[in-house]
């Protein structure tokens, strides 16, 4: 079942190495900044402690951003990294999945982009691809080309998540909820870390909000040629 392989996924996850948390994991909080506002106009906004200190707060070391390279230990997945990041008063709020495909072992062209599928959540459903390709004549020369896939098209009926999860709870079908033991697996990847942030073993960063990644986050990487993909458009990868 769908909850059976989900539970699965879950424990094969290696645990995060705390000992070395600062190449795992990275936490900041947002400073003040201008962030975007549903009509396009830009809105200065107060600091995440500043916020507080209205409230008669005066110090706070909760992360308003966390990021965190975990690691698949199955035969599938093995030795590829997941790179997983959320945060709050980023540029743009977006959920997405992000695949970079790796380097054809000889490249036609030096320096080519990279394939990419990209999966895009929310606000607008759909999946992407950035292919490689040549260009068409006598000269050797790629491009990128973008295929894009609407998830829903013209007609479609749009449902609401939580409207299934009623629609589900109706008729006794618990596939989309999360079983207990799907819950304890998710706890036991994630308190480690939240008790070493909460213990003050790593530093909390700043970032200015409205703005993308702060750039110490790349710490976390395996490699100098990684990075976080700001857009599902064509180009989204430039950083």
């Amino acid at each position: 079942s769908i909850r059976a392989e989900k539970i699965k996924v879950l424990q094969s996850i290696r645990p995060v190495d705390t000992k070395n948390l600062n190449k795992h994991a990275f936490r900041a909080q947002y400073a003040a900044g201008r962030v975007c506002v549903g009509d396009g106009h830009g809105e200065n906004v107060a600091g995440y402690l500043e916020e507080l200190k209205r409230d008669g707060v005066e110090s706070s070391f909760t992360e308003t951003y966390a990021a965190v390279k975990l690691f698949i230990d199955n035969p599938r997945w093995q030795g590829v990294p997941f790179y997983v990041r959320t945060a709050k008063r980023m540029h743009e709020g977006n959920t997405a999945i992000s695949i970079r495909f790796k380097k054809a072992p000889v490249e036609l062209v030096a320096g080519q982009h990279q394939n990419w599928l990209t999966i895009n959540i929310q606000p607008r459903e759909c999946i992407k691809m950035e292919i490689e390709s040549k260009i068409p004549g006598l000269d050797i020369a790629t491009r990128t080309l973008s295929i894009d896939a609407p998830q829903r098209q013209q007609g479609d009926e749009t449902i609401d998540s939580y409207e299934t999860l009623m629609l589900n709870l109706m008729e006794g079908d618990p596939s989309q909820y999360l079983h207990i033991s799907e819950v304890e697996a998710q706890w036991r990847l994630v308190d480690p870390i939240v008790k070493a942030w909460a213990e003050d073993k790593t530093p909390l960063h700043q970032y200015t909000a409205g703005n993308r990644d702060p750039k110490e986050s790349s710490v976390i990487f395996e490699s100098q040629d990684q990075f976080w993909r700001y857009s599902i458009e064509l180009g989204g990868d430039k950083h």
